[in-house]
């Protein structure tokens, strides 16, 4: 029997132009893993919606065609019979959340659907032990970390070992591990339940170690349905869209067009080095290290811009959140604050434009205290862009969103127009300007709350996870920005997030924090092979260099390889 049968499927969202669904036909069996990629806005969310029966019957729109699952057509059901069988963990974990606390979240649909008492005990400890929850049971999902929120929406779904998982991004706000360890329990439920799994996600390593097959969707149609295996022989297709292949798939795919490999293309690590020994056996080439940058020399500037001094934050239930850190940052700094979920990111970096006060401690904005008077007019020089961007999104239209900030500020309307129409095509949103916000896809609303903030032209900007919700060419257009706004500009950027990739690739200076506390400070080219701390924060290096470390010892490749290119020019000179 086929779990999910969808034909000649078409939807439209009321009031809006444009088709989110476009004559969808696909079928998936009982007990298949499907993993869904493809750009913000492709229609996945929309396609996940009208599996549970929330499109049509909560989100009104015009319909065309029909959705079965196990054989009868949703329009035929109602929500709570669906929700029975189809499990859903939505893109934002905060649209879902209908208690005062982590327990009653997680137990809440159990109860609704009569699971006996014991039973809701063994299945809460279980779930408890696989997400990493254990010690918040009692705490309100509003005070969680983002990260924390989206392990709750996760473990209230898993408990209730639906037929069907959909997983809209289940993964875009977890630590590194937490996305490896969110995946090993989806393949095992699948394992041992026969679910069937539906995953949307950006996290390509993960979904294409796991998934049976691959879809490509854009602008609302499906581009590509084919086996994992054969998927990523398409790679021109997908990276045209928008999205990417594993490190280590993109590096032979990138061998094979220079001649230099002729065989199919791995998907993980095991499999890139098993293919490495077959095609080049008997090579060493025992290159040094690259030299790490020396901060110290490369330092932007000699003063800096933003200091926090023994800052310890302490949240009104107790949560030591931050704890005694002390970091300088510099005019034109590029630096990643990195850490797992819970670590105290967020809380740090809320004290740079006075949004939290320090508990003890203090936070310097080119020296002078943030509590004082004379800081009032300092935190304008400080942007913030939130990690969920529905929390700082209110105006009626994306141009209005953009133009809010300088129209405040009391600038003539020509200046006003200037730099809206600047932000707007800076993040790619100019064809969107008359969209209400809340009808853009969680990525596009990302965007448009970074150009909120550009519009007002900070000498320092933060950005809470920027890559949620992105595919890899938003992501990638998006730090290209920064790092033209940084060169250019001179513009300081904080990013906080879990792409290593990112980090690796376009940050200069990487804060790692655990447990409220600075572990590491220093350059991007050297936190990476710092194993002993990568373990404690609950971080792994990018693809690419874990396989540059896999590949060190019998070829003497440098271990702090950061980037595919990086890895190929390397694999050159081993054929030299």
């Amino acid at each position: 029997m086929y779990a999910v049968e969808i034909e000649n499927y078409s939807w439209k969202y009321e009031g809006s132009k444009f088709w989110a669904l476009n004559n969808i036909n696909l079928k998936i069996k009982q007990g298949e893993f499907v993993g869904i990629i493809g750009p913000s806005g492709a229609g996945k969310t929309t396609l996940c919606l009208s599996l549970n029966g929330l499109i049509p019957f909560r989100v009104y729109g015009t319909l065309k065609g029909r959705v079965k699952i196990f054989g009868k057509p949703t329009i035929e059901s109602n929500i709570y019979e669906l929700s029975k069988k189809v499990g859903m963990v939505f893109q934002d974990p905060e649209t879902q959340f209908v208690t005062m606390s982590v327990k009653d979240e997680i137990v809440f649909g159990m109860e609704n659907f009569g699971v006996p008492p014991d039973e809701m005990r063994k299945r809460l400890n279980w779930v408890l032990e696989k997400v990493r929850l254990k010690g918040m049971l009692d705490k309100a999902p509003s005070e969680l970390s983002g990260g924390q929120k989206q392990r709750v929406a996760i473990a209230s779904i898993l408990v209730l070992y639906p037929e069907i998982f959909v997983l809209d991004e289940p993964t875009s706000d977890l630590d590194p591990v937490g996305k490896a360890e969110v995946f090993e329990i989806i393949a095992k439920i699948r394992e041992d339940f026969d679910a069937t799994m539906i995953v949307v996600e950006h996290e390509i390593e993960q979904i294409s170690k796991y998934a049976d097959r691959l879809i490509l969707m854009n602008e609302g149609k499906i581009l590509l349905d084919s086996p994992v295996d054969e998927f990523f022989e398409e790679l021109e297709l997908i990276e045209s869209v928008g999205e990417s292949a594993p490190q280590v798939t993109e590096l032979f795919y990138k061998m094979r067009k220079l001649g230099m490999y002729s065989g199919k293309l791995p998907l993980t690590l095991d499999e890139a080095y098993k293919k490495v020994r077959l095609t080049f056996p008997q090579k060493k080439i025992n290159a040094p290290e690259i030299i790490s940058e020396n901060y110290e020399k490369e330092k932007p500037s000699d003063k800096p811009i933003l200091q926090a001094i023994n800052l310890t934050h302490i949240y009104p239930d107790g949560t030591v959140a931050v704890k005694n850190v002390s970091v300088d940052i510099y005019r034109g700094d590029f630096i990643a604050i990195i850490g797992q979920n819970g670590s105290g990111k967020t809380t740090l970096v809320k004290h740079f434009n006075g949004l939290l006060t320090p508990t003890s401690g203090k936070v310097l904005i080119e020296g002078i205290e943030t509590t004082s008077k004379q800081a009032k007019n300092l935190f304008s020089k400080v942007g913030y862009v939130f990690q969920n961007p529905d929390h700082q999104l209110f105006c009626k239209t994306v141009w209005e969103e953009v133009t809010f900030g300088p129209r405040n500020m009391g600038l003539p309307e020509d200046e006003i127009e200037r730099r809206g129409k600047e932000v707007l095509k800076l993040v790619g949103l100019t064809h969107l300007a008359d969209e209400h916000p809340f009808f853009l896809g969680k990525g596009q609303r990302q965007r448009l709350a970074v150009a909120s903030v550009l519009s007002l032209k900070p000498e320092i900007l933060i950005v809470d996870e920027p890559m949620t919700g992105q595919d890899w060419k938003q992501a990638f257009e998006l730090m290209e920005l920064f790092k033209k706004l940084n060169n250019e500009e001179k513009i300081t950027i904080i990013v906080i997030t879990h792409n290593m990739r990112i980090v690796a690739e376009y940050t200069r200076r990487v804060i790692i924090m655990a447990q409220g506390m600075k572990l590491y400070d220093g350059p991007v080219r050297k936190v990476f092979i710092e194993d002993p701390i990568l373990e404690k924060a609950f971080l792994k290096p990018p693809m690419i260099t874990q396989f540059a470390k896999k590949l060190h010892p019998e070829y003497g490749f440098p271990k702090n390889i950061l980037s595919v290119d990086e890895m190929l020019l390397y694999i050159k000179k081993l054929l030299s």
